[in-house]
C-alpha cells in the first residue's frame, strides 16, 4: 500500500527521519533509507542510538501486519528464530534481534499503534544477483561465492535445520566476495511439522511444501542451484519453474559455456529431490574445477549468414562486444566490418550502393541474431541482447530497439522483397517487417502461442513455417505471410482462430532449424539436451515423420543448420569433433568435414546462383567455405578479428 506521507518514498508506509523503538524508548531508532519491500515487511537502513550515546547503522525489518493477533504470531516466530539461530552457531548466518513497539513516527510525535520489528547488523553488501551483475572476475569469482554459500548451507543442514527461503535477496555478498545468509524467518528443524508453506518465486523446486508435512533439505539445495545459475548468467531473468533444467541448459549454451558445465549445474535443479547433490560443497568444488579450467570467455555467441551483391558470403556474428560483419572482398583477401567502424576506403562496399551498418546505437551483449537481405540489397539484422531486448539494425537507418522481453529470433526475405522476422514475447509470436525506406512494423500473432522462436522457412502455400518452443515442447506451426496484411506501426495480423500446428517433440531443445524440401515438403532438425540430433520430414500430405540422422553423430552436437538445396535439404552439424556437412536424407557421399577442430555455431545459406555457403565458429574464430560452379568447396578468406 502506498501512502502520500510527506517525505515518503513511493511504495512505503514510512518516511526517512521517522523514529521507532521499544515502548520504554520509542525514539531509539531513526529511519534513514528505504531499501525494499518483501511479502510481509519493509526493510530500511536505520540508525540506533545506544543509552551511552553511541550510534550504529542497522537493518530494520518493519512488519506490515497491524492485527494484534498476527503481530503476536510473528513475534513468537521471530523469538524462536533468534533463539534457535544463536543456539546453532552457524558461521555467516546473520542472526537478528526483535522488538515490539510504536509505529514509526516523527520525532516528538504521538505514535498510534504497535508493530513488530526485526533488527540485524547493517552489512556493506548487496544481494547476490546484484553482485553478479556488477562482478568482473568471471566464472572463477562467481564460483568462489557459490562455494562460500554452500559451506553455510551444509553447516546448517549438518545440524538438521533448513533455511527454506534461500533466494538472491537473502544472500548478501560484499566487495571481497564474502557471503552472508539472512532472513531466518522460516528456519526450521528437519523433524518438525510445518505450520506455514513458503513459496519464493524463481527459487522453489517442482515439489511443494505442505502444511503439516516435514521440511526437506532438498528444497534448499534446489534454491542454491538457482543461485548458481544467477551467478553464471547474471543478465538473465527469473527461472521458469515449469522447465528449470531445460531453460538453464539452453541459456548456458547460448552463453558459450560447454555442456559439462550445464550437466554439473543441473544436478542441483534435478526434478527428483533425492538426486540433488548432498552435501553441496563437493558439488561446488567440482563446478569450481570445471569453470576454472575454461578458456577465456567466448567472443562469439551467435552467427548468421548473408550473400552480398556478388554472391559472396557475409558472416554476421554477435557477442559481448556487439554485432560484427566478416565479408570477403573481390580479391578474396577479406574485409571485416564492425558496428561502429567505417568501411575501409580501399575496399568496395559489401552491398552495391549500400554501406555497412551505421556506427551509432548498436547493441552489446548479443545472445541471438538473425539477418536477411532485401531485394534491393538493403540488409536487416535482428539481435537479442542479454536483457532480452530485440534490436533491429538496417543499412542506411541504423540500430533501434524493437521489442522488450524477446525470446529467439528468425528472419527471412519475403516474396515482395522485404525482410520479415519472428520472435516470441509474452507467450505469443510477434512478427516484424522491414521495407527499405519504411519504418519497421510489428504485429502480434495472438493465436500462435510460443515461448521461443527457433527457425522459419517458406511453405508451399505462400505462408511461413515456424519452429517454436511451447512449454518445453518443440512445435511446428504455419503462419500467414505478413505481406497479405497492410499494417501501420503495431497491430494484429492474422485471421481469427488458432494457427495450424503440430508437436514434433515433447521435450525442450537447445537449437532447431527448418528448411524447404523437394515437392513442397519441409525438413526440420534439432539438437536435443543431451547433444543428440533429431530429424523430421513433412511431405506434401502435411504429416510429419521422424527420421534418424544417418552417419557419424557420435560426438555431442553444439549447433545445427539446415538449408533447402537443389538436390534436397542439406544439414551441417558442429561440435567437439569439428564441422560436418551432408545432403539429406542419407545420400551417397557421406559427411564432408572441412575441419576437425571444435566448433560451436554454424550457419548455411543458398545464394541466388544456387551455390551453398557454410560458416562456423571454430575455436571462437569465424571460418567460411563456399561451393564453386562445379560444387567443389573452397575456404573463403576472412580478415582476422581486431
Amino acid at each position: 500500500m502506498q501512502h502520500g506521507r510527506a517525505g515518503g518514498v513511493p511504495g512505503t508506509r514510512w518516511a526517512a527521519g521517522q523514529c521507532f523503538g521499544p515502548n520504554h524508548d520509542p525514539e531509539q531508532y531513526r529511519l534513514l533509507e528505504f531499501r525494499h519491500r518483501g511479502g510481509e515487511a519493509e526493510v530500511w537502513r536505520a540508525e540506533r542510538t545506544s543509552h551511552s550515546g553511541r550510534k550504529e547503522i542497522v537493518a530494520a525489518k518493519i512488519m506490515l501486519e497491524r492485527d494484534p493477533s498476527e503481530v503476536r504470531r510473528w513475534l513468537g516466530r521471530w523469538e524462536d528464530v533468534t533463539h534457535n539461530a544463536n543456539r546453532l552457531g552457524v558461521q555467516d548466518l546473520v542472526v537478528p534481534t526483535f522488538l515490539h513497539g510504536p509505529v514509526p513516527h516523527p520525532p516528538g510525535g504521538a505514535p498510534k499503534g504497535l508493530v513488530a520489528y526485526q533488527i540485524s547488523p547493517w552489512l556493506d553488501a548487496v544481494p547476490l544477483d546484484q553482485w553478479a551483475r556488477a562482478a568482473r572476475g568471471g566464472p572463477a569469482a562467481a564460483v568462489d561465492v557459490l562455494l562460500r554459500l554452500c559451506r553455510i548451507v551444509d553447516d546448517l543442514h549438518g545440524k538438521h535445520w533448513v533455511h527454506r527461503d534461500i533466494s538472491a535477496a537473502n544472500v548478501l555478498v560484499d566487495a571481497e566476495g564474502r557471503v552472508k545468509l539472512i532472513d531466518l524467518t522460516f528456519l526450521a528443524p528437519l523433524d518438525s511439522a510445518l505450520t506455514v508453506a513458503v513459496y519464493t518465486p524463481g527459487h522453489v523446486p517442482p515439489e511443494s511444501e505442505q502444511v503439516g508435512g516435514l521440511p526437506t533439505a532438498a528444497k534448499d539445495r534446489f534454491a542454491v542451484g538457482t543461485l548458481a545459475r544467477a551467478l553464471l548468467l547474471p543478465e538473465h531473468g527469473r527461472l521458469d519453474l515449469h522447465e528449470p533444467e531445460a531453460q538453464t541448459r539452453r541459456e548456458l549454451q547460448e552463453a558459450g559455456l560447454p555442456s559439462p558445465v550445464a550437466d554439473w549445474l543441473c544436478e542441483a535443479l534435478d526434478a527428483v529431490p533425492e538426486r540433488r547433490p548432498a552435501p553441496l560443497v563437493p558439488w561446488a568444488e567440482r563446478g569450481a574445477e570445471l569453470l576454472r579450467s575454461l578458456p577465456a570467455a567466448n567472443r562469439i555467441s551467435c552467427l548468421g549468414l548473408l550473400a552480398d551483391g556478388w554472391g559472396r558470403p557475409v558472416v554476421v556474428v554477435g557477442g559481448p562486444d556487439g554485432v560484427e560483419f566478416h565479408a570477403a572482398s573481390p580479391d578474396e583477401t577479406g574485409t571485416r566490418l564492425r558496428t561502429g567502424t567505417a568501411v575501409p576506403s580501399a575496399a568496395p562496399a559489401v552491398w552495391p550502393g549500400r554501406s555497412a551498418l551505421p556506427p551509432s546505437g548498436g547493441p552489446t551483449g548479443v545472445r541471438d541474431l538473425a539477418a536477411a537481405r532485401a531485394a534491393d540489397g538493403g540488409t536487416a539484422v535482428f539481435a537479442v541482447d542479454r536483457r532480452a531486448v530485440l534490436w533491429c539494425g538496417t543499412s542506411g537507418q541504423g540500430w533501434s530497439q524493437a521489442l522488450h522481453s524477446a525470446a529467439g529470433i528468425a528472419a527471412a526475405t519475403t516474396a515482395l522483397g522485404d525482410v520479415a522476422a519472428w520472435t516470441a514475447r509474452g507467450g505469443v509470436v510477434h512478427m516484424l517487417r522491414w521495407t527499405p525506406g519504411v519504418a519497421l512494423s510489428v504485429s502480434e500473432l495472438r493465436h500462435c502461442p510460443a515461448d521461443r522462436v527457433h527457425a522459419v522457412a517458406p511453405e508451399q502455400d505462400g505462408g511461413w513455417g515456424l519452429l517454436v518452443e511451447r512449454h518445453g515442447r518443440l512445435v511446428h506451426c504455419s503462419v500467414t505471410d505478413p505481406a497479405r496484411y497492410e499494417r501501420t506501426s503495431y497491430d494484429v495480423a492474422e485471421p481469427a482462430g488458432a494457427v495450424p500446428s503440430r508437436e514434433l517433440l515433447a521435450e525442450p531443445v537447445l537449437s532447431a532449424a527448418l528448411a524447404p524440401a523437394p515437392g513442397g515438403g519441409l525438413q526440420a532438425g534439432a539438437v536435443l539436451a543431451d547433444g543428440a540430433v533429431a530429424l523430421w520430414s513433412r511431405g506434401t500430405g502435411g504429416s510429419w515423420r521422424r527420421a534418424p540422422l544417418v552417419g557419424d553423430a557420435a560426438d555431442r552436437a553444439a549447433g545445427f543448420a539446415l538449408v533447402g538445396h537443389r538436390g534436397g535439404p542439406t544439414c551441417a552439424v558442429v561440435g567437439g569433433g569439428g564441422v560436418r556437412l551432408r545432403l539429406l536424407p542419407g545420400g551417397t557421399a557421406g559427411w564432408w568435414r572441412p575441419t576437425l577442430r571444435p566448433a560451436t555455431r554454424v550457419a548455411l545459406l543458398q545464394g541466388a546462383d544456387w551455390r551453398l555457403s557454410l560458416a562456423a565458429v571454430v575455436e571462437d574464430e569465424v571460418h567460411c567455405w563456399q561451393e564453386d560452379e562445379a560444387q567443389r568447396w573452397h575456404p573463403v578468406p576472412l580478415a582476422p578479428g581486431h
